[in-house]
C-alpha cells in the first residue's frame, strides 16, 4: 500500500493528489481532509480518488483554502507514520506542508525531513529525475552553518550511509561530487575545502570529484548521475530549474520509502484549479517503482 499524506489542507496538496491519481494505478491510501477532497473533486470534476480509502484524522475541521492549517497537516503526517511503522504501508508520499505554520502552532520541526531525521536518526534529502539526481549533504541550515559542517568527520560517515541506499534503490546510477568554491578551489587558490576535506574522502570511496559546480550539474543531466551537493540551494537551484515539473524528492536512510513533490503549498493558487500535478505524479510513480523492487 502506498500511503499519501495530503499535506496542508489549505494548500494545493489535495488538488495535485486528485489530479495525479487520475493518471496512475496502484494500491493507495489517502490521509487528509475529506471535506477538502470532496470540494476539490467536485470543483475539478475528477472522482477517481474515491476509488481509494481516505482517512480523516480531524473530521471536525473545515479547511479554508489559501490559509495554513499546520496542526491538521502535522496530524495527517503522524497518522501516515503509524501506517508506515506498522508495516501496513510500503511507501509514503507526502504533499507539501507549511514549515512556518508547524512552528507557529508549536511543532518545532522544519518540515517532514527534519522530523524524520530526528525520529529515525537518519534522513538524507535526495531529488530524482530521469536526468540529473541531487543529494544534499546539508539541507535546512543557514549557509554559514552549512559551510561549518563540511569536514571529514561529517562527510565520511555521510557517504558511508548514502552509498548503500543508492546501490539498493537506484542500481547502476553513479554518484559524483560538486565543489564548494569557484573552479573547485583552483588548487587551493580559491578555497581549501576541496583539497583538504572533500577530495581525500572521495578518493577513499572512488567517487569522481569534486568537480566545478558551474559544470557538474550539466554533466549529471546529460549522463543521469547523482550529484553530491553541499547545501540546499547549491543543488536545488539547478535541479528545480530543469525538473520542477517532472522531478521528485526522495528521502534516503529511512526504514521505508518516502517521496514528495519538490515544491511548496502554493497557498496563492489553492482552490483555483491552476496547480500542476507534475511533481506529485513523479513522486507517486517513483514511490510505486521503488516499492516494487525486490
Amino acid at each position: 500500500m502506498i500511503v499519501i499524506s495530503a499535506g496542508d489542507p489549505g494548500g494545493i496538496g489535495p488538488e495535485i493528489i486528485i489530479k495525479a491519481l487520475e493518471k496512475v494505478s496502484g494500491d493507495f491510501f489517502i490521509i487528509g481532509s475529506r471535506k477538502t477532497f470532496e470540494a476539490e473533486g467536485d470543483r475539478l470534476g475528477l472522482y477517481r480518488w474515491k476509488e481509494y480509502p481516505l482517512l480523516d484524522p480531524v473530521p471536525e475541521l473545515d479547511p479554508e483554502m489559501g490559509k495554513p492549517h499546520g496542526e491538521a497537516s502535522f496530524l495527517y503526517f503522524l497518522k501516515a507514520l503509524e501506517f508506515m511503522d506498522s508495516g501496513e504501508g510500503k511507501a509514503l508520499v507526502t504533499a507539501p506542508v507549511s514549515k512556518a505554520a508547524w512552528i507557529s502552532e508549536g511543532r518545532q520541526f522544519l518540515g517532514h525531513t527534519d522530523f524524520l531525521e530526528k525520529r529515525y536518526g537518519k534522513a538524507i534529502m535526495g531529488f530524482w529525475s530521469q536526468g540529473m539526481k541531487v543529494v544534499l549533504f546539508t539541507h535546512h541550515l543557514p549557509l554559514r552553518k552549512a559551510l561549518n559542517m563540511i569536514n571529514q568527520e561529517n562527510l565520511k560517515p555521510f557517504i558511508t550511509d548514502l552509498l548503500p541506499y543508492i546501490e539498493k534503490f537506484f542500481p547502476g546510477e553513479e554518484l559524483i561530487s560538486a565543489s564548494v568554491n569557484p573552479h573547485a578551489g583552483e588548487g587551493g587558490e580559491m578555497g581549501k575545502e576541496e583539497e583538504e576535506v572533500i577530495r581525500p574522502v572521495l578518493e577513499e570511496f572512488a567517487i569522481e570529484g569534486p568537480l566545478p559546480s558551474d559544470t557538474v550539474f550539466l554533466k549529471a543531466e546529460i549522463e543521469g548521475k547523482w550529484v553530491l551537493s553541499f547545501f540546499h540551494d547549491h543543488g536545488l537551484g539547478p535541479f528545480k530549474l530543469l525538473h520542477f515539473e517532472d522531478g521528485a524528492e526522495v528521502t534516503l536512510g529511512l526504514p521505508w520509502i518516502r517521496t514528495s513533490p519538490c515544491h511548496g503549498t502554493g497557498f496563492d493558487i489553492a482552490g483555483k484549479g491552476e496547480a500542476s500535478e507534475g511533481s506529485m505524479l513523479a513522486a507517486i510513480e517513483l514511490a510505486v517503482r521503488l516499492s516494487n523492487l525486490p
